[in-house]
C-alpha cells in the first residue's frame, strides 16, 4: 500500500517513465510515430547506396602469327624479309653496320697506346762516400787491443765406460756396465746401441745382435760383453726370452 503510494506520487510529479504502458493521451504517440516514419522514409527516397563495382581488366594480349617460311605460298614473304629488313643479319653479327659503330665509338672514347721504343741516357753509378774519422779518432791514433788471457782449465782423464740397460724385457733386469778396454778408440759421451738379446729359462744369453746393421768396429765387442752378461733364470724350463737392451757410452774420470 504504502510502495503504491509511493509510485503514483513519483509518477505524478513526472520522476517516474513507464515503458511498458504509457500514461495520458495515446495521441502523442501516433504523432511520434508517423514523425519517425516520414523521416526514415525521406531519407530512404534521397539517399542511393550502390555497391562498389571492381574496373574490368586490361586485356594483355598479342596476336603471334607463325609463318612456315619453307612453303612455296611464302617465298614471296621470306624474299621481301631478305631485301628489306634486318632479320638475317641475325645470323652474321659481324656484318652489322650498328655493331661497327659501337665498336668504333669503344675505341675512339679508349684509344690503344702504341709502345714506342725511346732510348734514355743512363748515368754510371756515383762513387761510395768514404766516411771521414773524426780529428784525433783515426784507425791509426787508437791504441792496439789488448790481449786477452786464456786460462785452460785443468780436465782429469777421460775413462769410457760401456752401460748396457734393459728398456723392454718379460722381466727385471739390473744391467751391467764395464770399462771400455782401449782408451784410444774414438768415443763420445752419449753414443748408443740398441740391442736384442735372445735368454732361455737358466738366463743364459742364446743370441745377441744389433737392432740396426752398421760398420762400426766396436759393435762385435759390445756384443761379446752382451753374451757373457747373466739374466734372472726361470724356475723351471721354458720358451725362449728376447730382451731390448740399449748400451751407452758414458765418461767416468779418473780422480787422481
Amino acid at each position: 500500500m504504502w510502495r503504491a503510494r509511493r509510485v503514483k506520487r513519483d509518477r505524478e510529479a513526472g520522476m517516474v517513465f513507464d515503458w511498458r504502458t504509457g500514461h495520458g493521451s495515446t495521441r502523442r504517440l501516433v504523432i511520434a510515430t508517423v514523425v519517425s516514419a516520414s523521416f526514415f522514409g525521406a531519407l530512404l527516397a534521397y539517399v542511393q547506396i550502390r555497391e562498389a563495382k571492381s574496373s574490368p581488366l586490361i586485356d594483355q594480349q598479342i596476336n603471334l602469327t607463325v609463318i612456315d617460311l619453307d612453303l612455296e605460298s611464302n617465298r614471296w614473304f621470306s624474299e621481301l624479309l631478305e631485301r628489306e629488313t634486318l632479320f638475317h643479319d641475325r645470323w652474321d653479327v659481324s656484318n652489322t653496320v650498328a655493331v661497327d659503330e659501337i665498336i668504333s665509338g669503344a675505341l675512339a672514347a679508349s684509344p690503344v697506346r702504341i709502345y714506342s721504343r725511346q732510348l734514355r741516357e743512363i748515368e754510371p753509378p756515383k762513387p761510395d762516400l768514404t766516411i771521414e774519422p773524426l780529428p784525433g779518432m783515426g784507425p791509426k791514433v787508437l791504441p792496439p787491443p789488448e790481449e786477452i788471457p786464456v786460462v785452460a782449465f785443468a780436465t782429469p782423464p777421460v775413462k769410457w765406460w760401456l752401460e748396457i740397460q734393459s728398456v723392454q724385457g718379460p722381466g727385471d733386469w739390473g744391467g751391467v756396465s764395464f770399462e771400455w778396454p782401449n782408451p784410444k778408440d774414438q768415443m763420445s759421451e752419449g753414443e748408443v746401441w740398441t740391442l736384442l738379446a735372445g735368454v732361455d729359462w737358466e738366463g743364459h744369453v742364446l743370441t745377441c745382435s744389433a737392432w740396426e746393421e752398421s760398420d762400426d768396429a766396436r759393435t762385435p765387442l759390445i756384443l761379446g760383453r752382451c753374451r757373457s752378461a747373466s739374466f734372472p733364470a726361470l724356475e723351471k724350463p721354458g720358451p725362449l726370452r728376447w730382451w731390448k737392451l740399449q748400451a751407452r757410452v758414458v765418461n767416468r774420470p779418473i780422480v787422481e
